[in-house]
C-alpha cells in the first residue's frame, strides 16, 4: 500500500527558506527586506514539535535609536502545533521566543562630530503567527507562513555634563513571511491514535511576566510581574470562551497622562483549537482593559500633581498550549503580543482641562503559566 504524506512523520526536519521582515527604510517607509536561512524540528508527535529557525537579511536598514540599523539576523526557538491535519495539509501555530540582531544601530556617543555613532545592537522578540504545510510525499514538505515580530529595545542611558539620563525604550514590532522546502529524513514513524480530552469547563491560578513601555519618563520599558486567575468554557466543537484577570503590583517613579501605577488587567474573548490526548493547541483573541491606578489627572497653578485611575482598551493575540498531566489537571502555557490603545483623557494644567491624545499603538509582551482544572 502507498504510504500518504500525514500516515506517518519523521523525528525531524531540515528546511531551508526565503523570508522577508518589515523594517524602516531610507525614506523612512516601511520596506521588506528580503533574506534567507535554515530551519531544524524535532516532531515530539504527529502535531506537536520543537522547532528552530535563523535567518540572515543582507540588505542594510535605516539606522535608528537604539532601535535598527544595517543588516538583520533573527534567530527563533518554541513550538510548532498543526491544529489541522489532512493527508496533503496542514495549518499549523507558531510561538517561538527568540533575538533580534542589527549590526548598525544608532545611540548617543557625546565623543562623535554628530553626536550619535553606530554599534550592534540585539533585542529579544516573540515570533508568533502560523502558516500551511503542504506534502509532496512522505519526505518533502512545502511551507509558508506568516507572523508578527514584537521586540523588546530596552531602556539606556545617555552620559551627558554632570552624569547621566536615562533614553527610554519601547515595545516595537515588525511583520515577517517566509516559504521555504523542508526534507524529513530518518525512520518513517506511524501516526499514533488519537483521543480528545474531556471536560467543558477550566478554572485556575495564573502567573504572568509583562514587557511593556511605561508612559512616565523615568520608567520607560519594564518586567512587571503580576497573577491571577482564568476561567475558560467551550461552547462549540473548537471554541471556547477564554479570559484571565491579572494584577500588577508594581508602582511607577514617573506618570503620565494615561498610565502610571498598578495596573489591573482583564482579557475576555475567544480561544480555538484542539485538545488531543495529553495536550491542546490554541490560537486566543481576547479584547479586554488595562486599568492604570495612579495615572496624571492634573498639575495645579503651585505645581502639586494630582492622580486617578486610566482605563483603556487592550487586543490580547497570541496562543496557548496546554498539557493534561492527569483526569482533571491542566498545566498552561500562554504567549501574546497585548495591544494597547490609548484614549484621548483630559488633564487640567492651572485649572485648564487640556485633552492628551493616546498616540499610537502600544505593545506589550506577555507570558503566563498556570495549572487549572477541567470538569
Amino acid at each position: 500500500f502507498p504510504l500518504f504524506a500525514q500516515d506517518n512523520y519523521t523525528r525531524v526536519e531540515f528546511g531551508a527558506q526565503y523570508s522577508t521582515v518589515r523594517l524602516t527604510n531610507q525614506d523612512l517607509g516601511a520596506t521588506d527586506y528580503s533574506g534567507f536561512g535554515g530551519r531544524f524540528d524535532w516532531n515530539l508527535n504527529r502535531r506537536l514539535a520543537l522547532e528552530s529557525q535563523l535567518d540572515f537579511f543582507p540588505e542594510h536598514s535605516l539606522p535608528m535609536l537604539a532601535i535598527q540599523g544595517g543588516q538583520t539576523i533573527q534567530a527563533v526557538f518554541g513550538v510548532r502545533a498543526k491544529v489541522i491535519q489532512t493527508r496533503r495539509l496542514s495549518v499549523f501555530g507558531l510561538i517561538r521566543p527568540g533575538l533580534f540582531h542589527f549590526t548598525d544601530v544608532l545611540y548617543f556617543n557625546s565623543n562623535s562630530a554628530t553626536g550619535f555613532a553606530e554599534r550592534p545592537e540585539t533585542h529579544f522578540a516573540l515570533n508568533l503567527g502560523g502558516g500551511l504545510e503542504y506534502y509532496l510525499n512522505p519526505r518533502w514538505v512545502l511551507r509558508a507562513d506568516i507572523e508578527g515580530d514584537p521586540y523588546r529595545v530596552p531602556n539606556t542611558k545617555v552620559a551627558i555634563p554632570g552624569g547621566s539620563a536615562l533614553s527610554v525604550g519601547k515595545i516595537d514590532d515588525t511583520t515577517r513571511f517566509s516559504f521555504g522546502v523542508a526534507y524529513r529524513p530518518g525512520t518513517l514513524i506511524e501516526n499514533e491514535k488519537e483521543t480528545d480530552v474531556p471536560g467543558k469547563w477550566e478554572f485556575g491560578p495564573l502567573f504572568s511576566t509583562m514587557f511593556i513601555a511605561r508612559e512616565g519618563p523615568a520608567d520607560g520599558v519594564r518586567t512587571e510581574p503580576g497573577f491571577g486567575g482564568y476561567a475558560s468554557y467551550r461552547f462549540y466543537h473548537i471554541f471556547y470562551f477564554d479570559s484571565d484577570v491579572l494584577y500588577f503590583p508594581r508602582g511607577t517613579n514617573s506618570f503620565g497622562p494615561h498610565d502610571g501605577g498598578e495596573i489591573l488587567q482583564g482579557l475576555f474573548g475567544l480561544k480555538g483549537g484542539i485538545r488531543r490526548n495529553h495536550f491542546g493547541i490554541f490560537g486566543k483573541v481576547r479584547p479586554g482593559f488595562n486599568s492604570y491606578s495612579q495615572a496624571l489627572n492634573g498639575i495645579s497653578a503651585t505645581g502639586q500633581e494630582s492622580f486617578g485611575r486610566s482605563t483603556n482598551l487592550v487586543l490580547d493575540l497570541g496562543g496557548i498550549v496546554e498539557f493534561y498531566p492527569g483526569e482533571h489537571g491542566t498545566l498552561r502555557l500562554e504567549a501574546g503580543d497585548t495591544h494597547i490603545y490609548f484614549s484621548t483623557r483630559d488633564v487640567n494644567f492651572g485649572g485648564t482641562p487640556i485633552p492628551v491624545g493616546g498616540g499610537k499603538l502600544q505593545h506589550s509582551i506577555q507570558f503566563i503559566v498556570g495549572y487549572g482544572w477541567r470538569f
